[in-house]
């Protein structure tokens, strides 16, 4: 059985004189958490809305589960399951009868205890006979996933699922896209503006800029993990000494950020034996804080 889950190369679409999508080029293998990172405009949901065929791409390959998309549609699309933008309910219904009835209409009816099943894994046991209107954007949410799993899917698309909820509901979004890795063994492919999300459960992600695929691949090796990137905020009189010590250890790079801070990167194993030798050499350490590496990586690589 093949590994690759989608292959698309050479994307492109335009929107009249809008060029949305000029090169994208990705490979999501099974079992991947597949992150695709961009700014606004970039072209995340257009390549998304092309691989499930809501729209035609003007020129590029798509592929899924190894069969072209355009000679397969059918086929391919009863083994996807997809959330784009906001899902969308009948709010007088309850969460019950809105499964019963979307999978009634998709021709594959599911079982009471199915829907009641799907619920409970989502978090919303006790809620099911809950009229939808009532519900909050995250009791929501967690609904449409629900929702896209009806028809038990090998690849779930998700489109920005934690845009516009509170810390707690992106917690609950996020572990529950790890159990659906974890437990049910889905490949998910998701969009995010969320750094730190990409970073804590994605294998494997793409950044997109300017309608082109800038880089793809594993998230640990493109983030060089046994590298960190630290700021240490001193004295300014204290500046030249500590950044003159810091230097001395292998392949460390220092710069100075501010009148009062520096920034190093360095091996992590080394932060501690630097953290000492700073203090033993009577430079003040007012504050030692790591940054975010993947933010950093993300901005100066659309940066260059």
């Amino acid at each position: 059985m093949s590994d690759s889950i989608i292959s698309i190369q050479h994307l492109a679409k335009n929107f009249g004189s809008f060029q949305a999508v000029r090169d994208v080029n990705i490979q999501v293998n099974r079992g991947d958490v597949y992150g695709f990172l961009g700014p606004n405009g970039a072209g995340k949901s257009t390549t998304m809305r092309c691989m499930l065929s809501l729209i035609k791409p003007d020129a590029g390959d798509i592929s899924l589960f190894g069969l072209p998309l355009a000679s397969n549609r059918t086929q391919i699309l009863r083994r996807v399951g997809s959330l784009i933008e906001k899902p969308d309910f009948y709010k007088f219904l309850s969460a019950y009868r809105n499964l019963d009835l979307f999978s009634r209409i998709s021709g594959a009816p599911s079982t009471k205890k199915e829907i009641y099943n799907m619920l409970e894994f989502v978090g919303l046991e006790g809620r099911e006979k809950d009229q939808v209107g009532g519900f909050s954007h995250g009791m929501r949410q967690r609904l449409g996933i629900a929702q896209t799993l009806l028809h038990n899917p090998d690849l779930i698309v998700l489109d920005e699922p934690t845009t516009g909820l509170d810390p707690q509901g992106i917690i609950d979004m996020r572990n529950l896209i790890l159990r659906l890795k974890n437990e049910q063994q889905k490949t998910i492919v998701f969009s995010s503006h969320n750094l730190s999300e990409v970073e804590i459960i994605c294998n494997r992600m793409v950044i997109i800029h300017q309608g082109k695929s800038v880089v793809e691949g594993n998230v640990k090796e493109l983030l060089n993990e046994e590298d960190q990137i630290i700021r240490i905020q001193t004295q300014e009189d204290a500046i030249s000494k500590g950044m003159s010590i810091v230097e001395k250890y292998p392949n460390a790079q220092v710069k100075k950020i501010g009148s009062d801070t520096i920034e190093v990167t360095l091996q992590k194993e080394l932060i501690p034996e630097v953290n000492r030798q700073l203090i033993e050499a009577g430079v003040p350490i007012f504050s030692i804080e790591s940054k975010r590496k993947l933010e950093d990586y993300f901005i100066n690589l659309l940066a260059s």
